[in-house]
């Protein structure tokens, strides 16, 4: 019975997490968890109550509440404690003016911990601090990938679901395959319109050992700058991911003799 309620609880908080600013109803909670709706309210109200989920007083919609958010916000901060990262995603995103990002891959899951947008940028992207990165989508995730064995790039791409964001998102496994070798070869990953159209994304990996990265550091930006500025845009976040790497290694290197 406790394994059952805790598929549940985290069947629903999946749903409510990955649900739009507005929030989620009851109904479409119910078509997605295959939950009664009876079933739903008492759990939901329980959650209310823990402030794990609110509920819109208008659209009577529900959003994770300020608890959960709490604890999402210290396990992020758990992965940086120092803010290592984060001075070397500031510097090659102020360098280049491109919004900036670090994502993490952890739990068979590659998520965002830092997000640095300059003044210069007039224009918010899509990556927001705790977003799931899509393997086929995704360049952050995808040169992760091209780090871990074969035998973990095969289990994620089992379970992943690879939905077309756009009309040149890849939906084969095989051609997914056939991008993380490559990335693998050159060091980089570049999604040109594959999550969002109109906008490129390029990523390379933050190292903690030799040829071991369980971090990328990406930059972001609309799709016709990249074509004309792809090089010096490399060049640039190539640098910044090799001062991170040889900091994050030193530290690492440290910590073990203690």
């Amino acid at each position: 019975m406790t394994i059952e309620w805790m598929d549940r609880f985290v069947k629903l908080m999946d749903q409510i997490s990955d649900c739009p600013a507005g929030g989620i109803g009851i109904t479409e909670l119910s078509k997605q968890t295959l939950l009664s709706k009876g079933s739903l309210h008492r759990m939901l109200q329980n959650m209310c109550g823990y402030h794990l989920v609110v509920q819109s007083a208008e659209t009577k919609k529900y959003m994770l509440g300020p608890k959960a958010m709490s604890w999402g916000s210290t396990f992020l901060q758990n992965r940086d404690p120092v803010g290592l990262l984060a001075q070397y995603c500031k510097q090659v995103g102020d360098e280049t003016g491109l919004y900036a990002f670090i994502c993490r891959y952890q739990a068979n899951e590659v998520f965002c911990t830092h997000t640095h947008q300059p003044l210069s940028t007039g224009a918010n992207f899509f990556v927001h601090v705790g977003q799931r990165m899509p393997l086929n989508a995704a360049a952050a995730a995808q040169i992760i990938l091209a780090y871990q064995p074969d035998e973990v790039i095969d289990g994620m791409l089992e379970k992943e679901a690879l939905h077309p964001y756009t009309p040149y998102t890849l939906t084969d496994p095989d051609q997914l395959r056939r991008k993380i070798e490559q990335a693998r070869q050159t060091g980089e990953a570049y999604c040109k319109q594959e999550l969002e159209l109109g906008t490129s994304a390029l990523s390379v990996p933050i190292f903690h050992c030799k040829n071991q990265a369980l971090i990328s550091m990406s930059l972001v930006g609309k799709q016709h700058y990249f074509d004309e500025n792809k090089d010096q845009i490399s060049k640039a976040l190539h640098q910044a991911a090799d001062q991170a790497s040889d900091h994050l290694s030193a530290m690492q290197a440290l910590s073990s003799l203690f």
